[in-house]
């Protein structure tokens, strides 16, 4: 069970990040677009750790890096951590309650417009949901 439970966590890192690299990306497009300059790949990682604009993100990039934490020194993974897991990935991907933080909910829609943010969105949820202990 445990090694079952650490692939479907992989696989949620992998989905999250091709899903936080969609949004650093369309968030660098828009500061380029009001800066007028271009982020080079340098540019774009001083940005995404320093610049205000992307601290949302920063969430997402803590998230990755805690599944990746577990992934490696985690021994004996439950269904019950999994879940947990889960559950806090699907707090920060969906509508929080009145008396959260909004502001990574508020920019991570404004790019769900993007079929391909879209897309990625989606696999993010299945892996999800695989996770969830079935009754």
């Amino acid at each position: 069970m445990h090694e079952h439970l650490k692939r479907s966590l992989q696989a949620l890192s992998q989905a999250l990040q091709e899903l936080h690299r969609d949004l650093l990306m369309l968030e660098a497009r828009l500061a380029e677009t009001e800066s007028g300059q271009r982020l080079g790949p340098y540019e774009l990682l001083q940005a995404s750790l320093h610049d205000p604009r992307f601290s949302w993100l920063r969430l997402m990039s803590a998230m990755i890096v805690q599944i990746d934490t577990i992934i490696d020194e985690v021994t004996t993974l439950s269904s019950k951590d999994a879940s947990q897991i889960a559950n806090e990935v699907l707090s920060l991907l969906e509508k929080p309650s009145e008396n959260k933080n909004q502001e990574f909910w508020k920019k991570y829609t404004s790019h769900l417009n993007n079929p391909d943010t879209i897309l990625r969105h989606s696999k993010v949820k299945e892996i999800l949901e695989s996770l969830k202990p079935k009754m």
